[in-house]
């Protein structure tokens, strides 16, 4: 026998909804683990597409292989698949018959993929997830990572590092190398060191903390519609007009872009 999860009125078999209140009724989803193992030479380069609600994680394993854990819900409607082809291994992750909303994801009624990857530390990573969290920590090597309605968290990798939320919130900690980070509805936050190339960050509604480590060499550009703009310590040649600032940290052979509509930008070192 089974109850309303909302009312506690007795249900029906096989019934889709509570005759008494109207609630959804829904089964249990037992989970479906899958591993797989991959051996790699060199620097391989790991792509991952989860277009099904869930997260993407990527964190630096064991040298010479790639492996793969994906933790599905309702798999009977999801279409996932892992293969490989010389160095490159990809995972890709879909619902069947169409896009579950936000409402399944959140209420545990829907299909969700869960997908961890360990690669080797020397790693090329691109990752883009429709509507989860992605974290990618301990690589060295070119990374991309994408989410169109979660958080992007990078940490303790180095790089050419390239970062985008469409509605969470973008944050590098520890990261060295060229960073170009970007979110439409959230904040910003950076910390490490910047090479000598063009790093930008850019948000829409958000705040800008970047927070430099060792020892910057940077021409730095900075302005916000509505918002502040500091830095400490002071930019050598520095020119300030309302919202904008521009100069130097160090002779500034490298070159920073801070960018916000409606948010502060704070540089500190």
């Amino acid at each position: 026998m089974s109850y309303c999860r909302q009312c506690g009125a007795e249900l029906p078999k096989d019934a889709n909804f509570c005759q008494v209140c109207g609630t959804r009724t829904v089964q249990e989803a037992k989970p479906v683990e899958k591993h797989q193992v991959f051996k790699v030479r060199g620097r391989p380069k790991v792509v991952v597409t989860n277009v099904a609600p869930g997260s993407v994680e990527v964190k630096s394993g064991s040298k010479g292989e790639v492996v793969v854990d994906l933790d599905l819900r309702f798999s009977e409607n999801l279409d996932c698949s892992v293969s490989e082809e010389g160095d490159v291994v990809r995972v890709d992750c879909r619902v069947k018959g169409g896009y579950w909303g936000w409402s399944s994801y959140i209420f545990g009624s829907g299909p969700l993929v869960d997908v961890v990857v360990l690669v080797p530390v020397e790693s090329d990573v691109d990752v883009e997830c429709r509507a989860g969290h992605v974290e990618v920590v301990g690589v060295k090597g070119s990374i991309v990572a994408e989410s169109s309605a979660g958080a992007v968290s990078i940490r303790g990798c180095e790089g050419t590092v390239k970062a985008r939320s469409r509605a969470g919130s973008v944050t590098l900690e520890d990261v060295d190398g060229t960073v170009s980070a970007r979110s439409s509805a959230g904040s910003v936050k950076f910390s490490g060191v910047l090479s000598k190339g063009e790093s930008w960050f850019r948000t829409s509604v958000g705040s800008i903390d970047i927070s430099l480590k060792g020892e910057p060499d940077l021409r730095v550009e900075a302005s916000t519609t509505l918002g502040d703009v500091s830095c400490v310590p002071e930019l050598a040649d520095a020119y300030y007009r309302r919202n904008q600032c521009s100069g130097r940290i160090g002779a500034g052979t490298g070159r920073l872009i801070a960018e916000t509509k409606t948010g502060s930008i704070t540089i500190h070192h």
